[in-house]
């Protein structure tokens, strides 16, 4: 099972970003060819197409760039879902894209990130899971 564990919690980290999306509204599409798009977002009733590239935190890389991908991760216990050029440019002004890793390896991440880079990515933030689950629970009930 260790071999399969980043697998299955890939799995559930989509599973949980969908629920997440599927109460704002959204639906979601899984690409025959991952050409670095995991999923697709689409909300039917205002138009809004996101193609989501998962991970398991803040990460950047230069293959996203000028694609309009937008990346979903978990920081601080709730999800985030932002465009990747945005966090570029968050980058940018950190002095993230002056490091070793951004331009040797062409990508960076934060597996700790800082009150600041959490107050910067308030607007993108989609909530925790645990509320959906709740609503979902109460709902359940009164059905029941």
């Amino acid at each position: 099972m260790s071999q399969y564990r980043s697998q299955v919690r890939e799995v559930i980290n989509r599973n949980t970003v969908i629920s997440l999306a599927l109460d704002q509204g959204f639906n979601a599409f899984l690409p025959v060819y991952d050409g670095g798009v995991d999923f697709i977002l689409h909300r039917e009733r205002d138009g809004v197409l996101r193609k989501v590239q998962l991970k398991g935190r803040w990460t950047i890389d230069r293959k996203y760039l000028d694609r309009d991908i937008w990346m979903v991760f978990p920081m601080a216990g709730e999800w985030y879902l932002m465009p990747h050029d945005v966090m570029v440019a968050q980058a940018e002004a950190e002095g993230v894209t002056n490091t070793a890793s951004w331009i040797a390896g062409g990508g960076y991440s934060k597996p700790k990130p800082s009150a600041a880079t959490i107050t910067a990515c308030a607007e993108y933030r989609m909530g925790a899971i645990e509320r959906v689950v709740d609503i979902a629970g109460h709902e359940a009930e009164q059905a029941g």
